[in-house]
C-alpha cells in the first residue's frame, strides 16, 4: 500500500491529522498534502477532539440532522464550511448554547451569528440546559433578521426572540416545504 493510501486509511480511522500522522509515521503537514491530493475531505471530528464549545456545536448539528434528516451536512465535505447544512439550496447554520444563569430571575442563551450573518439563509439556535444535557429551546431565525445582529441573546423568560421559538418537530416540515432556491 502506498503512503497516500496509508494516510487516507489512517485519517478515516482517526479523523485527526496529528493522530493519523503518528499512525503513519510522517509529519501531519505531509499527511494533509496526501489527503488533499487523494481528494479526501479533511473535516476532523469535533465530538472527539474538539474544545468544549466545538463538542456542543457538533452535538447540536447531530441533533439537527436527526430532526431534518434530508439536510445535506456541509461539515462532512469541508472543514469549517461556510454554513452547516443545505436544504433545497438554502444555507442553514446551527448554533448551540448552554443556559447561562445570570441571577435568581435571569438566565439566557447566547448565540454568535457574526461569522455567518451575511451567508446563512436561516439560523437554527438550539438552547440546552446549563449542563448541556437537555434541549430546552429551539429558535428558527431568518437570515435577514439575524443580519442586524452579531449575537442573539435569548432569555429563558419571554423576550424579543421568543417570536422565533419553534418545536423541534416543526423543523422538518418547515424545511421540506421550502421551494428550491435558484
Amino acid at each position: 500500500m502506498d503512503v497516500q493510501q496509508q494516510c487516507v486509511n489512517a485519517y478515516r480511522q482517526h479523523q485527526n491529522l496529528k493522530v493519523a500522522a503518528q499512525d503513519v509515521g510522517i509529519p501531519w503537514q505531509t499527511v494533509y498534502v496526501h489527503l488533499r491530493n487523494a481528494g479526501e475531505p479533511v473535516t476532523g471530528n469535533k465530538l472527539k477532539y474538539g474544545s468544549e464549545s466545538d463538542r456542543l456545536a457538533a452535538k447540536a448539528e447531530r441533533i439537527f440532522l436527526g430532526l431534518v434528516p434530508f439536510a445535506e451536512d456541509q461539515n462532512t465535505r469541508q472543514f469549517q464550511s461556510k454554513v452547516d447544512f443545505l436544504v433545497r439550496g438554502f444555507g442553514i447554520d446551527v448554533k448551540a448554547s448552554r443556559l447561562k444563569i445570570q441571577g435568581p430571575n435571569s438566565s439566557r442563551w447566547m448565540y454568535s451569528v457574526k461569522k455567518q450573518e451575511a451567508i446563512a439563509d436561516f439560523f437554527v439556535c438550539l438552547g440546552f440546559d446549563s449542563e448541556a444535557e437537555t434541549l430546552e429551546s429551539v429558535l428558527l431565525v431568518p437570515g435577514e433578521i439575524a443580519r442586524m445582529h452579531t449575537t442573539i441573546s435569548h432569555s429563558s423568560r419571554r423576550g424579543k426572540w421568543s417570536d422565533y421559538l419553534v418545536s423541534p418537530a416543526d423543523l422538518a416540515p418547515f424545511f421540506a416545504a421550502l421551494p428550491s432556491k435558484s
